[in-house]
């Protein structure tokens, strides 16, 4: 008990008696109410319900905690937001210097989970993140045409091109694509298929070393 808790036991003791006999019990009442309520709001965080003469009830610990449970998720996400913008300033101006994909995805991951940890829908994390997740996604429809377009020299060319603007394709798709326009699959192209649905699965790379930033 620290030394102001107890001064406020003594004072609700002895002032109401006071009162009481030099008084009116009405001003005793009173006088109990005030001082438990300073009792009770210097040791809050000790309470989970309280409850005063003349009706005052409050239930207090489970909001505390509640708040201070949410400070943490917010200091988690200020700290997840503030390191991408750390390490942009750390690489600005350095030629041939960049933090790789693989980093840069569990940024955007950690700041997901912060998100989901201080109660955003699964949309609002989803319009928070799809810039990130569509611009990777792009980018392996971008390898999967390159590497089709290799293997079929021969073909015209613009069937290639129009590949990066379906971004709801997964796998079975582009194999769907190969075989109705008899199209040769090689390694490299099975290889980006691959990785095409393990990131649409995952939110990750599946072979980091084939990707810079």
């Amino acid at each position: 008990m620290n030394e102001l808790t107890q001064k406020l036991v003594v004072t609700i003791v002895v002032i109401p008696v006071l009162l009481g006999v030099f008084r009116s019990k009405g001003e005793m009442s009173l006088s109990i109410l005030a001082i438990g309520l300073a009792l009770f709001f210097v040791n809050l965080d000790k309470f989970t319900r309280f409850k005063a003469p003349g009706g005052f009830e409050a239930e207090l610990r489970t909001a505390v905690d509640k708040a201070y449970a949410a400070i943490g998720e917010l200091k988690e996400l200020g700290l997840n937001l503030s390191a991408p913008i750390v390490d942009e300033l750390a690489i600005s101006g350095r030629i041939m210097q960049y933090i790789p994909l693989k980093f840069k995805l569990e940024r955007v991951a950690k700041i997901a989970e912060n998100l989901k940890a201080l109660g955003a829908s699964p949309d609002e994390i989803k319009k928070a993140t799809e810039t990130m997740y569509g611009r990777v996604t792009h980018d392996h429809l971008e390898r999967i045409a390159a590497a089709l377009k290799a293997a079929n020299a021969g073909k015209p060319q613009a069937m290639f091109n129009e590949l990066t603007g379906h971004d709801d394709w997964d796998a079975k798709a582009f194999e769907k694509f190969i075989a109705d326009n008899d199209l040769a699959e090689d390694e490299e192209t099975g290889q980006w298929l691959l990785d095409l649905d393990y990131f649409r699965q995952n939110r990750k790379l599946r072979r980091d070393d084939h990707w810079q930033s």
